[in-house]
């Protein structure tokens, strides 16, 4: 009686979008989780040819990856040409929400005539895992040049452990970054090591199965994850999960032991790829849609007279790109704030279809002409 009384609470909140996650089940909308697994050592990536849907009510797509697990529909071997370059990032470099013709590397593919390797992986991934992947499969590959997408709301935090090591997260198979000196980070697995393939799987079959159950056939799930969400505010303001109380957020992120962590990784897998004749860094705004109303708030402070440019993040990541020799690309010097909100797909931020080509665009003006 109280499983069916919470569901059908969840229902009736649900279509009135009185919860934060007021998504339908995933059998009505395939959610694109089945082709995800938590078990190679940089975490989140796809399980190897393999195809999934997913649908919401601002996009309905089918996902597809090759041999290796990236998502393309063509092999990655030893056979590529030379002059290949690698993309690597989170989602947005995935392609979440689009078709694969139009993902950013599809499109740069074509629009440069030279191949294009997506390594970008949603599911929570950041610079620890970035580095982890291109260290162990995507550096063995031919390429010349890499294009590695960097979002400041996420990438400060996706592998900072005092953010994501709660009772629910030590059950997913991923690696943070832990400080082991003044100035080196080290990497962390909760729950083992790496290799324990049997433990991987039994945590993967029970916590992650039944969170894939609950969304597919559940109006319940909404009400749980908005009550994950609401419990993680709390507790990360209430026992100082990041230390300070005003660190902003996004482009105006300012917590140095997370932004020292993550860029010692993406210092790290910039300086691994120091062979290549070209690595380029863009940096994205972010957007957040409600109600299928998106806005930048990034670029709202920006157009209001903030500067984030003198924040450490910014600084740090300057030095870094000098050091490494690597081309520096910020999107919010070349976005208005009223054109991104035409770029994202309105039901979940990510780039848009049209937004992604004028994102291609630009990246080939500044570079590839």
């Amino acid at each position: 009686i109280l499983i069916i009384t919470i569901e059908m609470l969840s229902f009736i909140a649900t279509k009135l979008n009185l919860l934060m996650y007021n998504e339908e089940p995933g059998y009505l909308y395939p959610s694109g989780d089945k082709w995800r697994t938590e078990t190679m050592p940089w975490g989140s990536w796809h399980k190897p040819n393999f195809s999934d849907r997913h649908r919401k009510t601002c996009f309905d797509v089918e996902y597809e990856s090759n041999n290796l697990g990236a998502r393309d529909n063509e092999p990655y071997d030893e056979n590529l040409p030379k002059n290949s370059i690698i993309l690597i990032g989170d989602s947005f470099a995935e392609g979440m929400g689009v078709q694969l013709e139009d993902t950013f590397a599809e499109v740069l593919e074509k629009r440069i005539g030279r191949k294009v390797l997506n390594f970008g992986s949603a599911a929570h991934f950041g610079p620890v895992q970035e580095e982890i992947l291109y260290r162990t499969l995507a550096s063995k590959l031919p390429h010349n040049e890499m294009i590695y997408f960097f979002l400041p709301a996420n990438d400060f935090l996706e592998n900072d452990r005092r953010r994501w090591l709660s009772k629910f997260n030590q059950f997913r198979h991923r690696p943070y970054f832990k400080k082991v000196d003044n100035d080196k980070y080290d990497i962390f697995y909760p729950g083992g090591k790496t290799e324990n393939k049997i433990l991987i799987y039994f945590k993967n079959f029970i916590f992650h199965r039944l969170q894939v159950f609950l969304i597919q056939y559940t109006y319940t799930a909404n009400t749980l994850r908005t009550i994950n969400a609401l419990y993680s505010r709390y507790t990360n303001k209430k026992n100082m999960v990041i230390r300070e109380p005003n660190i902003g957020y996004s482009y105006f992120f300012d917590d140095h032991e997370a932004i020292n962590g993550a860029l010692y990784f993406s210092k790290k897998l910039l300086s691994e790829a120091s062979g290549l004749k070209r690595r380029i860094i863009v940096i994205f705004p972010e957007v957040v849609c409600v109600n299928s109303i998106c806005r930048s708030k990034d670029l709202e402070m920006i157009y209001s007279g903030k500067d984030y440019k003198n924040l450490k993040w910014y600084l740090d990541l300057k030095r870094i790109s000098s050091e490494t020799n690597r081309k520096l690309f910020d999107l919010a010097d070349h976005l208005k704030k009223e054109d991104w909100s035409k770029m994202v797909l309105k039901c979940d931020g990510h780039p848009n279809p049209y937004g992604i080509r004028v994102i291609v665009e630009l990246i080939v003006e500044k570079f590839f002409k």
